[in-house]
């Protein structure tokens, strides 16, 4: 596997985006959204940017300059460094030239348009206590409409249940399970959920029965054994 997933807190972390185009105003209202700090590097703006500036106007830094390689090598080798710089330049060696410096300053990169991109961007499907990404390397167009329709999918089909999960995972009938009873308890109703295709109530009569029947036959201090086992 090439690639390894990661959700992470972008948060007054500070976010290059090179080039004013489109695309690069959609990267920055995403990141941005996500509470980055973005600094887009360009000779020229698309309009979407004086948009951004009104919405955005103390995360936003517009620097009208060209990045070339020469400046990508300063700033990534610079003791403050970007946490991410994001390419969208047409011309691709000049982008690719810009993500190999990083990539040598230990600078996270990520080249939209490339399939073999160090770092593959897309927006995730977020919904409490949820967060997941689909996404087709080097298509960032077929990236939105699969995580829009799996997004679709989720809702209908799972989301309920996922937050009932939550829910009673934070209830006080699980706070009378100590830490490895409530283990063993959940991770049955998780099977027990995926089992009855998202029906948490079914999952959840199922579970109580199977964590009972180990109660009454004394194989529940069996199982706290194995628990213990794959902790160690």
């Amino acid at each position: 596997m090439q690639y390894r997933s990661f959700f992470i807190n972008l948060k007054n972390k500070s976010c290059f985006v090179i080039g004013g185009n489109k695309s690069a105003a959609q990267i920055s209202s995403s990141l941005m959204a996500d509470g980055a700090l973005v600094t887009v590097w360009s000779e020229e703006f698309a309009e979407d940017f004086s948009s951004l500036s009104k919405q955005y106007p103390k995360q936003l830094n517009l620097l009208q300059a060209e990045f070339t390689p020469e400046v990508a090598d300063h700033y990534c080798s610079a003791r403050v460094k970007p946490f991410i710089v994001i390419t969208t330049l047409a011309d691709s060696e000049t982008n690719q030239a810009i993500c190999d410096i990083c990539i040598r300053n230990n600078v996270l990169s990520a080249n939209p348009g490339e399939s073999n991109s160090e770092v593959i961007i897309a927006d995730n499907y977020s919904e409490e206590p949820i967060e997941f990404a689909v996404i087709a390397k080097g298509y960032p167009v077929l990236t939105k409409h699969l995580q829009d329709r799996f997004g679709k999918y989720f809702e209908k089909t799972w989301l309920d249940s996922v937050k009932a999960y939550s829910d009673y995972a934070c209830g006080d009938e699980a706070g009378q399970l100590n830490k490895p009873e409530k283990r063993i308890f959940f991770r049955r109703l998780a099977e027990e959920i995926i089992k009855s295709e998202g029906d948490f109530e079914k999952a959840l009569q199922v579970t109580k029965a199977y964590y009972d029947n180990l109660q009454a036959q004394d194989d529940l201090l069996i199982e706290l054994a194995g628990e213990r086992s794959l902790m160690d």
